[in-house]
């Protein structure tokens, strides 16, 4: 009965396949609402920072000329664009991060800071986040036997600690950690993949901006 499904869902999506290779080329918008997936922050930041009583987030600027799109994906005559969801790209990263070291023990608040040494001592708290998202496209196509996606997350990141008068910065980039699938062997919807692809790309940059961020004992100046 399972080899029976197997081959009907393979039937069908070759059926399907088939039919958009066929037809004219139509173009589609799939929105992405981003969450943060991996490991829980509080297994990555020391306690020392988790101590942090307050820590500004402002949010973070999106240098991008297109920011209305994570990328895209060809399937055949189908073009799939990546579009954010209620939020804005900047909107999502901010809110991530936020997430991020709240899970983690921190107390994340709203507040202003433009990044910059001479506006830090005017900071509402000890300490502020800055981040710009430099880079943030992703590209795909698929074919009948198989389906590959790239893709490319920069961001730089500001620590700004208004007593020593100091900011730490990180510029992280990122890419897939999985780039290729074949389609008939793993049954795997790869419109919805490119989907979850790019969340767990996100994420990863979160995570890997926070912790390098945060990483050396001797940066911290608490």
């Amino acid at each position: 009965m399972r080899t029976d499904k197997k081959l009907l869902r393979g039937a069908a999506a070759f059926i399907i396949m088939a039919v958009l290779w066929g037809c004219a080329a139509s173009r589609v918008q799939r929105r992405i609402n981003l969450r943060y997936e991996g490991p829980k922050p509080t297994a990555l930041l020391d306690p020392s920072v988790q101590a942090f009583p307050e820590i500004i987030v402002t949010p973070f600027v999106d240098l991008r000329k297109d920011k209305g799109s994570y990328g895209t994906y060809d399937w055949g005559n189908l073009s799939v664009n990546y579009i954010p969801g209620p939020e804005s790209v900047s909107q999502g990263f901010t809110r991530l991060v936020k997430e991020f070291l709240s899970n983690a023990g921190m107390r994340p608040v709203p507040g202003e800071w433009n990044g910059q040494l001479d506006t830090l001592p005017n900071i509402a708290a000890e300490h502020a986040i800055f981040g710009e998202i430099e880079r943030l496209d992703f590209s795909g196509r698929g074919r009948f036997y198989e389906a590959k996606n790239q893709g490319t997350i920069r961001v730089v990141i500001k620590w700004g600690n208004r007593g020593a008068r100091r900011i730490i910065t990180r510029t992280v980039e990122v890419a897939p950690d999985r780039r290729e699938f074949h389609l008939f062997t793993t049954n795997y919807n790869h419109v919805s993949g490119m989907a979850s692809l790019i969340r767990k790309t996100v994420s990863r940059a979160i995570r890997e901006s926070m912790t390098r961020l945060f990483r050396s004992s001797s940066n911290r100046g608490k």
